[in-house]
């Protein structure tokens, strides 16, 4: 189907109140928005392009907080992509962006910010039974530590966890050393940042560290190039599914966290976010 018609079904199905503005869209309650990506995904099923996404999660414990993915329904997301979808690592989605490998039509990614210690106590364990690949962005500075963030989250991952994760088929990638907005920080505080995070992985894991994670996915092009230069292969910031030549330092992800349902969280691996991404802004 290609793109004027699909937007047309798209239009026709909604009886789309197209939004005036993106400030309109964002007044949609709750409620109305996911009923309006579950539509996009109904619609979704009608494309035979590829659905590859990278999946972002920071912890998956019991304490409900917003960041939080209860460990039960953890586990019946990763069986549905099991079942599903391939699991792939971020090195295989690179290879898809420039060319150089295919993938099957639905592809997944699981991927973790911030390095708590619930991924080694309620998740390493699960995907190691399971031959399952995933990457973990680590904010170095708060390794070894309790509650850097909130209360809700109070344990940090180790150096001992990291290393033994490391060399169990997880990858380790670098999320800076203080987790700052680093628009809002020089670009060489940004650059310390990334870099001083980028090698103290390193030392540890004997590893390159090819993966970067932007904190709070802002970053601008200035920091991009920054993060190229340090040799990174790729780095992890915007919102919606991946593409064919897609920017491989400003890659797509999916957040799932405690908001999102199961049906919702099926709706997100279509390629729905991208189509309710521009309804926010308008189709023309």
């Amino acid at each position: 189907m290609n793109e004027a018609r699909r937007n047309l079904r798209i239009k026709e199905f909604l009886k789309i109140q197209k939004p005036e503005s993106t400030s309109r869209a964002a007044s949609l309650p709750c409620l109305i928005r996911k009923a309006i990506l579950l539509a996009l995904a109904f619609l979704s099923k009608l494309s035979f392009q590829h659905e590859i996404v990278v999946l972002m999660y920071h912890s998956i414990d019991s304490t409900n907080g917003r960041h939080t993915v209860d460990p039960k329904k953890f586990r019946c997301q990763l069986e549905y992509l099991k079942s599903n979808y391939a699991i792939v690592t971020l090195n295989e989605i690179l290879g898809f962006i420039q060319g150089s490998r295919e993938l099957p039509r639905r592809a997944a990614s699981i991927t973790f910010d911030d390095g708590y210690h619930s991924f080694f106590s309620n998740v390493y364990p699960y995907i190691s039974r399971c031959s399952l690949p995933a990457t973990v962005f680590v904010t170095t500075g708060h390794v070894d530590r309790e509650g850097p963030f909130d209360d809700s989250n109070p344990k940090m991952l180790t150096w001992d966890e990291i290393e033994e994760m490391s060399r169990n088929r997880i990858e380790i990638g670098a999320h800076t050393v203080t987790h700052p907005n680093l628009q809002a920080i020089s670009l060489k505080e940004a650059k310390k940042e990334i870099e001083e995070s980028k090698k103290e992985i390193e030392k540890h894991t004997r590893k390159s560290v090819d993966f970067f994670s932007y904190p709070f996915g802002k970053f601008t092009p200035e920091i991009m190039a920054a993060v190229k230069s340090l040799g990174f292969k790729a780095a992890v910031g915007g919102g919606g599914t991946i593409r064919k030549n897609a920017r491989v330092f400003a890659l797509n992800r999916i957040q799932v966290d405690s908001s999102v349902s199961f049906v919702l969280f099926k709706a997100q691996l279509t390629r729905a976010v991208d189509w309710y991404k521009r309804l926010e802004h308008g189709i023309h």
